[in-house]
Order: C-alpha cells, then sequence, then structure tokens
C-alpha cells in the first residue's frame, strides 16, 4: 500500500474518481481537493464540506454548512440552502443515486444522540427527509441492479439494506446486511465493485473490508487507524483510494491499494 500524496490533512472522507482526477474532501477544513497526476488543487471553503459528486452540467455538487453548492474550477455558488436547519447537527456522508437525486445524512454533532437523518435532493430542488433517528449517517451505495440501497448508521456498526424504488427515490423494508461488531472500530465510508460486492473503511479498526451479506470476503490493513473512506480509480478501476483521518504519525494521508476486482463509475448528479 502506498501513500498517493505526501499532503496531511485533518479528515480526509468523499473520495471520488472522475475521468482522470481523484477528488476528496477535508470536512473540518472545508476543502475540496483534486489530485491529477502530479497537480494537487484545493478549493476552499469557510464551513465544513462533508461530500462532493460529479456534475452532468460540469464541475461537481459539494454539501457544505447548510446546502447544496455547484463548484466549477474556482468558482462557488449556492444551489440549494436548507430551511429549518438543526443546529445540532451537520452534514456528513453523501452520493447521487443512479437516477442523479443526491442523497445525504446528518450526524450529531457530539455523536451521541440519533437526531441526525437521511435526506434526498431531488432534480426539482425538493428536500425531503427519508430516514430519521441517525446518529453518525455514513456509507451509501446502490446495488447494481438499482433494487437495492445499502447505509451505515456509524454507531450501530452494521451495514442496512432497504429496498429501493428509483423512480420515486424512496426506499423501505429495513434490513441487516451484515453486523460488524466483532470488528474493531465503527463502520464508516462505503462503495461498491462490478461484482456487487461492497468495501466498508473502519473508522478506529485500521481496515477495509470487502463483504457481501452476512460474510467478510477480503480484509485490507490500512496504516492508518482511523480509515474514513474509499473509492475505485485509475484507467481501468482497479485501484482502491483509501481516505483517513489524521489522529496519528501515518493518519490525514490518501492511501492506495491495487485489487483484482474493478469498481464502478461515479454517478453524476443532474442539477
Amino acid at each position: 500500500m502506498k501513500k498517493v500524496t505526501e499532503f496531511k490533512g485533518r479528515l480526509f472522507e468523499g473520495p471520488i474518481w472522475v475521468k482522470d482526477t481523484l477528488y476528496f474532501v477535508d470536512i473540518l477544513n472545508g476543502e475540496i481537493h483534486s489530485l491529477k497526476e502530479n497537480e494537487h488543487k484545493v478549493v476552499k471553503f469557510d464551513t465544513y464540506v462533508s461530500s462532493i459528486q460529479p456534475r452532468e452540467k460540469g464541475g461537481l455538487i459539494a454539501t457544505a454548512g447548510k446546502g447544496f453548492y455547484v463548484v466549477e474550477g474556482n468558482s462557488v455558488s449556492l444551489l440549494y440552502e436548507v430551511k429549518d436547519w438543526d443546529s445540532r447537527t451537520r452534514f456528513n456522508d453523501g452520493k447521487c443515486d443512479p437516477v442523479g437525486r443526491y442523497w445525504v445524512g446528518t450526524m450529531d454533532l457530539e455523536e451521541r444522540e440519533p437526531i441526525g437523518g437521511l435526506f434526498v435532493l431531488d432534480k426539482n430542488l425538493n428536500f425531503r427527509k427519508v430516514l430519521d433517528n441517525v446518529t453518525i449517517s455514513n456509507g451509501l451505495a446502490w446495488s447494481l441492479d438499482n433494487k437495492k440501497f445499502y447505509y451505515i448508521d456509524s454507531p450501530t456498526k452494521k451495514v442496512f439494506v432497504f429496498d429501493y424504488d428509483a423512480g420515486k427515490g424512496e426506499i423501505s423494508n429495513r434490513k441487516t446486511l451484515i453486523d460488524l461488531s466483532s470488528y474493531p472500530g465503527v463502520p464508516d465510508g462505503m462503495t461498491i465493485d462490478s461484482e456487487g460486492m461492497l468495501w466498508v473503511a473502519l473508522y478506529g479498526g485500521g481496515r477495509v473490508l470487502r463483504l457481501t451479506e452476512g460474510r467478510i470476503l477480503q480484509e485490507i490493513k490500512v496504516p492508518a487507524s482511523h480509515v474514513t473512506s474509499v473509492t475505485f480509480g485509475d484507467s481501468d478501476l482497479k485501484t482502491l483510494y483509501i481516505t483517513t483521518a489524521n489522529d496519528e504519525e501515518n493518519g490525514g494521508y490518501i492511501y492506495a491499494e491495487r485489487v483484482d476486482v474493478k469498481g464502478v463509475e461515479t454517478y453524476f448528479c443532474e442539477f
């Protein structure tokens, strides 16, 4: 496993690979980073930036502060601001679904109470809650056939699976896909590969797990204990990019590991 860059951040999260570029955020520093070959660029916000996704019209959509922003180069403009914001929470992990809606969760700033939720911003900019009683909303993924939705609320130490209605943008019938209580740390960010298996970062566990219903298929150890998220990248989508938090000597870096299975491309937002 190798470091992608010697640049050290505070809380790297939300990595995505778009065309030939790796993007990720530093939540606590309010930064969006991009790495293309040896070129490293940073876009700075004055608040938390929790997630980013590519935009069909170009650039990125970012969840930051109380809203969604369009990011094109160094230009940042507000797309949608959430009304009636709960000041005890902040945005956390978010992704666009196969139809182009933006799904994003919130978390208790003190990481103790289930006062967060999971929300969806539809293409007509209708913002709605789809799940409540969440403490730390984290990893999201959709099955390859677009019939299932996978989700993590970190303190539960479980990966949940829902039935997913792509047409309506709704989820139902929650079940536990796998309980990870026997592992150190808690599940954090997540992605899916071309065989339909999930890759889950263990925050405090120093590893990434490849898994399916009730089974661990592969385990990759990471030099840092606080592993935050994962994505597939490079031209063949066979490099696993791993983000970490800066709470130890080897934390706060991006790591890369070549794997035998191919990932899937990131969905684009249609705003």
